[in-house]
């Protein structure tokens, strides 16, 4: 068991967690200062150590930015971001709507590369994500790149509208296939270069906003 926090610990632990969600990075002990309202960085700088040496943050000597919560067990709050019927599903402080309790040891990188998005529609009702479909209202966990292979299922922006599809590739073009029982779900195919803002990696069903 982990040694138990100050209260002074535990607010700049806080604070370097939302610093990372809203920058899109680990933040710099000069962005925690600013944040936490010290007037000395050597303050926060003992903060910091107290909290390394109770393991509650890891980090890369020599490098910046390098911060990073230690999660051990805990369940951690991901963003919500939106609907991938509508709107950019980029991770930024202006479109987190909410946010969604996630094991921890599911992460596999960091924290700041991960976002929900609520499903619109029944287009992926059929599809098999950890034994789990994607229904009307549910909760898609996304991990951001802007790769993936065929046969992975991704979140895709067509213009300005992102959707959840399965990738294929076709003669010429790329295909947008959905796994549905509705047989007015068509694929969707693209001529153009396909902007891919992340894969689908979970699926939290609507009511249990808990994983």
């Amino acid at each position: 068991m982990r040694k138990s926090l100050t209260a002074q610990q535990g607010n700049i632990l806080t604070i370097i967690k939302d610093l990372t969600i809203k920058l899109g990075k680990p933040p710099t002990l000069e962005e925690i200062r600013k944040a936490s309202g010290h007037n000395y960085i050597s303050a926060v700088q003992r903060h910091v150590e107290a909290l390394k040496e109770k393991d509650y943050l890891s980090h890369t000597p020599n490098q910046s930015r390098s911060l990073q919560p230690s999660y051990s067990g805990e369940k951690i709050n991901i963003p919500l971001v939106g609907n991938v019927a509508a709107g950019t599903p980029i991770l930024a402080t202006q479109n987190i709507e909410a946010y969604i309790p996630y094991e921890s040891k599911k992460i596999k990188v960091t924290l700041n590369d991960y976002f929900f998005l609520k499903a619109v529609g029944d287009s992926m009702n059929e599809a098999d994500i950890n034994g789990r479909t994607i229904d009307n209202g549910d909760y898609v966990l996304i991990r951001k790149q802007n790769t993936a292979n065929p046969g992975q299922i991704i979140v895709a922006l067509i213009g300005d509208d992102a959707t959840i599809k399965k990738l294929k590739n076709g003669d010429g073009h790329i295909i947008l296939e959905p796994i549905s029982s509705n047989p007015a779900n068509k694929p969707i195919y693209v001529f153009e270069d396909l902007l891919i803002q992340g894969i689908v990696v979970d699926v939290v069903k609507a009511g249990d906003k808990s994983a």
